[in-house]
């Protein structure tokens, strides 16, 4: 083949790897055609073509005619390596923690004009030479030209599931969150046994009030749960969850560890089947969120870029999806990262709740924390964002953001945003992986400190909310049990005061005092777990923020001291009574434990 022929092909080759620079801003559905076409044609080409020419015109000019051109030298050196970061951009990636990646495109990209300039200028006539290079600048000139694609957008209609309208996204719409494992695979994990993911199906609780739910107000009432619990459901048309399943057979995945069901059914069924709770596409294809709660987010799951080979699900489709998304991912990374997701009320969109039956609000966690010291924008060094708690690492009790990478082989970060997603439900989580129980119960033990002192024949116990950002507890704090466990001795160790402890049945006895709020009716009676039904607030004994509460008790008089006085600020994630009727539907389910979160004894003379 002559020369002027390899030439034109790697001008072909070059030009089909400019029209990919970002500067160009050529449509994405375009982009996709040309990286496709470069990529399989430098490959076809440099193995037929290119690399079996170079090897004879070298054979040629430096064994048989003895010439040493340094110019030809430097040229092999150049291809030698174009080829080399090619191959490499490809197969391996750039996934931008990798310093080889990263020398591998910057090598890629300009030394392909260095190599298109020698290769004008390695010729044997002088005239050739000049105009080569003059036409080298002239096309150097126009290529770095930016030019805008005249390609109307075409909007998608969104779905916004606060309203719960326009509901007609496709079971394949809802990428399998098992997809992202193979490049997210140490996040996938604290994903895959965190709450987020086990929202429905893996969560007893939800599925018998989802059901409760229907049977009181109807079925369409559970596309309100649904919202925020099952969003990949809802949006597809199912108006109640179901349960997954095991090939014909219902899954257990209780306790089942790292989402076993759900990588199982992806590589059974690919994506045609739904997966339960909070996906990986749920958080990260939100575009638009407000405060309000209940489902208060723009979901959009259609309009991105895809790559090419993206959804194709044969081996050989993932395996060229995957090194196309590698070779240049910060497409990806746009599509599925917006700074709205550093913003508190993108949280608001689902942790505050309102009843649609009563309109009155159930949950109020943004709420709280937007009152609370926390939400300190002017002094940055006192503002606490929801991911700041829950989604940064700790140690022996206290945060100690994560050094590591969210990317399998990507860029190493101080602060890794863990997706353990640690809230109060240790319980569920750790039913499935300690590290995940343990992440949630070190967040508990942060969030309060007690004091204890008898003055006036009382004891008094403080109890200071030094750690949550929002009041003690919160979420459905209706469900979520945190009391005193009081025990007085006196100097013979004779029990002389007692409080906080449980009944035969494992209730909390009628002395205790739970920090919580209890729900009635419009005629003043106890909801229970018809939560929906709130109308007034009989009570609400939880603490703010940065706020100390102290319970005071009555003593005998007379006591023998000295007093030996033990506290201690107990947890349990639901009542022993809502455990009793979940039981029954999923007698699997074992009872929570309670977890003391902090415990102070002291020792009083009179």
């Amino acid at each position: 083949m002559k020369i002027l022929n390899i030439k034109v092909l790697i001008l072909m080759i070059f030009l089909s790897g400019i029209l990919q620079m970002d500067i160009l801003n050529i449509s994405w559905d375009k982009l996709k055609i040309i990286s496709v076409v470069h990529v399989f044609a430098s490959i076809f080409l440099c193995i037929f073509y290119i690399i079996p020419f170079v090897n004879r015109h070298a054979y040629k000019y430096i064994i048989v005619k003895k010439v040493n051109s340094i110019i030809g030298w430097v040229l092999g050196f150049i291809l030698l390596l174009i080829v080399l970061s090619g191959f490499y951009l490809f197969f391996i990636g750039n996934t931008g923690g990798d310093k080889l990646g990263i020398y591998s495109f910057n090598i890629h990209l300009y030394a392909s004009f260095v190599l298109l300039f020698f290769l004008f200028y390695h010729t044997k006539k002088p005239k050739q030479k000049i105009s080569s290079i003059a036409l080298f600048l002239a096309f150097t000139f126009t290529s770095a030209v930016p030019a805008y694609s005249s390609d109307t957008k075409i909007e998608n209609e969104l779905l916004n599931l606060k309203t719960q309208k326009d509901v007609n996204y496709h079971n394949q719409d809802w990428t399998n969150s098992t997809k992202c494992k193979s490049c997210h695979s140490e996040i996938f994990n604290q994903w895959a046994n965190s709450n987020h993911k086990n929202l429905v199906e893996s969560n007893p609780y939800y599925m018998v009030m989802e059901s409760i739910a229907g049977e009181v107000e109807g079925k369409e009432f559970k596309q309100w749960c649904m919202g925020c619990h099952n969003p990949s459901g809802l949006t597809t048309g199912l108006t109640q969850t179901g349960h997954s399943m095991n090939d014909n057979t219902l899954a257990n995945t209780l306790f089942e560890k790292n989402a076993e069901t759900l990588v199982k059914t992806y590589e059974e069924h690919g994506n045609t089947r739904l997966e339960e709770g909070v996906s990986c596409l749920t958080c990260h294809r939100i575009t638009d969120a407000n405060s309000k709660g209940n489902a208060s987010y723009t979901l959009n799951l259609t309009d991105r870029k895809k790559y090419p080979f993206e959804d194709d699900e044969s081996t050989l489709g993932e395996f060229l999806g995957h090194k196309f998304i590698n070779a240049k991912p910060n497409v990806h990374k746009e599509s599925y990262m917006k700074p709205l997701y550093k913003d508190s009320k993108y949280c608001a969109s689902c942790h505050d709740e309102t009843s649609p039956t009563t309109n009155k609000q159930i949950v109020s966690t943004f709420k709280e924390w937007e009152e609370s010291p926390y939400n300190n924008k002017k002094d940055k060094t006192k503002n606490k964002s929801c991911i700041d708690c829950h989604m940064t690492y700790l140690k022996d009790d206290k945060f100690s953001p994560l050094q590591g990478v969210s990317t399998d082989g990507g860029a190493v970060k101080k602060d890794i945003k863990v997706h353990y997603f640690a809230g109060s439900n240790h319980f569920l989580a750790g039913l499935k992986d300690k590290e995940n129980e343990d992440q949630i119960l070190q967040l508990l033990r942060t969030s309060a400190k007690l004091d204890v002192n008898i003055k006036n024949n009382q004891v008094h116990v403080g109890i200071e909310n030094v750690g949550a950002g929002h009041h003690l507890p919160t979420g459905v704090a209706d469900f979520r049990e945190l009391w005193l466990d009081i025990t007085i001795k006196d100097a013979n160790d004779k029990i002389v005061f007692s409080s906080g402890k449980l009944d035969i049945n494992g209730n909390l006895q009628a002395d205790a005092r739970p920090f919580m709020k209890v729900f009635a009716d419009k005629d003043g009676n106890p909801v229970g777990l018809l939560f929906w039904k709130y109308e007034k607030l009989l009570s609400d004994t939880r603490i703010p923020a940065k706020t100390r509460r102290v319970e005071s008790y009555d003593l005998e008089k007379n006591l023998n001291y000295p007093l030996k006085v033990s506290v201690k600020l107990n947890f349990r994630i639901y009542p022993q009574w809502v455990t009793s009727i979940v039981q029954k539907a999923f007698p699997e389910l074992p009872n929570p434990p309670i977890v003391e979160l902090k415990k102070v004894e002291e020792i009083f003379e009179k």
